[in-house]
Formats: structure tokens, sequence, C-alpha cells
């Protein structure tokens, strides 16, 4: 059978044609030969995902976005389908996170594997998150150093205001006339050095000082035995002190006094004989009349004898 010319070059454009759609979606990842499965992820917010973008696992190429769809919820949320190869075994709770492939702003999708046992299957939905941008990264570490920076300005703001009320104009002439001092007693600590030093080199009272520290030394130094003993004397003395019991005498003593002040105390109070005497006054009436009464005998016996005495000089010859 022969075929004509028109039908040949139908075939060739025919086999062209698709040659080239197979290769244009060759290049763009996407192979016909191969089994993939569909898989979903929803997001609130795309970042500039595309179709065609890469899908990514662990860094190696698995698979490509097909598209990008809004849900008609009004709720603004984007169902994004894309292409896993089958060769590629994927836990059911891995999360599709969307990510910059490239420091122009690329996008692409990161699966990050779950822990969990069953395998992805297709039809099913990802978790889903977006991965911060490199200025957002930027900023948030940016953020505290400028929330520090800001701190340290407005603290060194305040610093200046402190310093430039402290340092008015009256500080400053205070200041002024502080070190105005301090050159004043810096010029008489020198001048007082400068009489110090003329006073060491001369032949005054300094010299005649130190001579005689000399000779104090020099004396301690020949009578250093005599002065050994003396402080053994002084240390024999102490030891004889110590082991003459002192304190035994002492609380002996104390006792004696304490024992002398309840008996001073019992004789104010009239208890005792000498409490009576030192308290009673009878006895010194009584004494004082019978005092009184042998004055008068006494007088008596003066001025009348013979009341008394009765005898004769022939009585006391005859031996009555």
């Amino acid at each position: 059978m022969k075929i004509s010319r028109e039908a040949k070059i139908g075939m060739i454009v025919t086999t062209g044609i698709v040659l080239l759609f197979w290769g244009v979606n060759f290049l763009k990842g996407k192979d016909f030969f191969s089994s993939d499965k569909l898989v979903y992820a929803i997001y609130n917010d795309v970042e500039g995902l595309a179709p065609s973008n890469p899908v990514m696992v662990s860094g190696m190429r698995v698979g490509l976005i097909r598209n990008l769809k809004l849900i008609e919820d009004n709720s603004g949320r984007i169902i994004v389908s894309m292409h896993v190869t089958n060769k590629v075994h994927l836990p059911k709770n891995s999360t599709a996170q969307i990510f910059s492939t490239d420091i122009l702003g690329s996008k692409g999708i990161k699966i990050i594997l779950g822990k969990g046992p069953d395998e992805l299957q297709n039809g099913d939905t990802l978790l889903s998150d977006i991965q911060k941008s490199l200025p957002e990264e930027v900023s948030s570490q940016v953020a505290p150093l400028k929330a520090k920076a800001e701190s340290i300005l407005s603290s060194m703001d305040s610093v200046l205001i402190i310093i430039r009320d402290v340092f008015n104009e009256r500080t400053k002439n205070n200041l002024r006339h502080s070190f105005e001092s301090i050159s004043g007693s810096l010029a008489s600590i020198e001048n007082i050095v400068g009489n110090m030093d003329t006073i060491m080199s001369s032949d005054g009272r300094m010299k005649k000082i130190f001579l005689n520290l000399e000779s104090i030394s020099s004396n301690l130094k020949n009578n250093n035995e005599k002065i050994s003993t003396i402080i053994d004397n002084f240390a024999a003395i102490s030891d004889t002190i110590a082991r003459s019991n002192i304190a035994q005498t002492l609380n002996r003593t104390q006792k004696a006094l304490e024992e002398t002040a309840n008996l001073m105390t019992k004789v104010n109070q009239g208890e005792g004989t000498l409490g009576q005497l030192a308290t009673n006054d009878s006895l010194y009436v009584n004494l004082n009349a019978t005092a009184r009464d042998l004055d008068k005998l006494m007088n008596d016996f003066k001025e009348n004898p013979g009341r008394y005495v009765k005898f004769s000089l022939i009585s006391f010859g005859k031996g009555k």
C-alpha cells in the first residue's frame, strides 16, 4: 500500500508535535512514562509559588507543582496539587513546606518527612507550612539587636541628659575651684617634700633623732641577755601567781564578804544580840540610869562616909 505524500507529512508533523510536547514537559520535570501520585496541600498564602516549581525531599527533586487553585468557599485559601514519584516512600503525616529555592526568591515545596506508619497515597492531603524568607530570618535575628540598640541609645540619652543637668554652670565653677584647690595642695605637698629633704640632709633635729634611735637599738642589742632574763623572771612570777590558786582565794573572800553583808543586814534588822544592841536603846537607858545612881552613891559616900563604914580605934586595937 502506497502512502501518499500528504499522509507522510501529517504523520511527521504529528510526531514532531508529540515529541515537542513531551520534551517541553520533560524539561519541566514531568515524565509521562513514569507513574506518579497526585497529592494536595492547602495554604493561606502561596508566597509566589507557581506551576512546574519543584517538589523536594531532603534536597532531592521528587516531583513538581501541577496546579494552584483558589478554593471556592470565600476563605481565600489555595489548594496546591503536586505530582510526586512513586519511587519515594513518604509517610502520610508528612508536611509540605513552601521554601525559597534560591536567593532570587524562586519558590518550591519541601516535604518534611513525618514519622507515621502509613504511606502517602494518591489523592492524600499533606500538612502545610511556609518557611520564613531570608528577609524574615534576618529580621527575626536583627530584631533583638535592634531592640537592644534602641534600649542602649535610650539609656545613653538619659545619661547625657543627667550629665548635662549635673555639669551646669555652678558645677563647672565648683570643678574649676576644685582643680585650683588640688593644684594648690600639690604645690603645698611639693613644698613640704622640699622642706623634708632639707631637714633630712642637714645636721638638725632629724639627724639627732636617728642617731638616738640607732643608740637605743644598739643598747637593746647589747642588753639582749638581760632583757631575756627579765622576761624569764616575769614568766616565773606569772607562773607562781597562776599556781597560787588566786581564784579560790577570791572565791573565799567573796564568800566572807557575802556573810558579812548578811550579818550586817540582820544587825540592821534587830536580829540577835548585836541587833538588839544596835537597834534597841533600853540597855543604853538602863546603863545610863545605873551610872547616874552609882555617881550619886559615890558622891554621898564621899560626903557621908560614916553612914557606910563604922569603926573605932579601940575596936581596931582589939582585933575586931
